[in-house]
């Protein structure tokens, strides 16, 4: 334990405000995978996205915030700036990747579609586990099992990816492996923001062992 923790109590908000972020991930995830079961229809849910993206703008504008006023954080500061931007990232590609589904007036989902974000919602809840083990530091493996799921999740996105884009090409409709493609390759975005998330948990669990 460092002296200074001995003389003034750390600030516990940090860990309130992420498992605020990782509800967020979790609430934008399910309603992704929502709308790709329900195309065309789900669209209006779009705008759900586009708020609880708002709210984690909001959540890390609190936690840099209050970053600048403690004296004493649960992780070291520079750790709280790294994860923050980490997890809005997340919600960002979201928010991104659910306007070209809606924008792009995809006639009917299909299974890739249904996949990914499959892979999106198992790949939240995994943050959502490592952060909660994150926040006692007693148990850095924990961090760990969590963070090499969230690679293993990844891993498969990939893989995902390049299966979809070689069948993608053997349509015929010009059109629509041009927005497919593009939609894709914002939900690899999204699984991509997810792994430098698990990067980040597993480096600061490392730090504390």
């Amino acid at each position: 334990m460092r002296i200074r923790d001995l003389i003034l109590p750390e600030d516990k908000v940090f860990f309130t405000l992420f498992f605020e972020m990782t509800e967020k991930i979790a609430e934008a995830s399910t309603t992704l995978n929502e709308i790709t079961h329900e195309l065309p229809g789900g669209t209006e849910k779009a705008h759900k996205i586009r708020q609880i993206e708002h709210m984690g703008d909001e959540i890390t504008r609190k936690i840099f915030e209050r970053l600048d006023e403690s004296l004493i954080t649960p992780l070291e500061p520079d750790e709280i700036a790294r994860l923050a931007p980490a997890f809005d990232d997340v919600l960002d590609k979201i928010d991104w990747v659910t306007h070209q589904l809606c924008n792009y007036g995809i006639p009917a989902t299909n299974d890739v579609l249904k996949e990914y974000s499959y892979l999106i919602l198992l790949t939240s809840a995994e943050i959502s586990h490592a952060v909660n083990s994150l926040a006692t530091l007693k148990n850095p493996e924990e961090v760990k099992t969590h963070t090499r799921e969230i690679s293993r999740l990844y891993n498969l996105s990939t893989e995902l990816l390049s299966r979809a884009v070689l069948e993608l090409f053997k349509t015929q409709d010009l059109l629509l492996i041009i927005k497919l493609k593009d939609i894709y390759e914002g939900l690899a975005k999204v699984m991509e923001k997810c792994n430098d998330v698990g990067h980040t948990l597993h480096d600061i669990a490392m730090a504390h062992v």
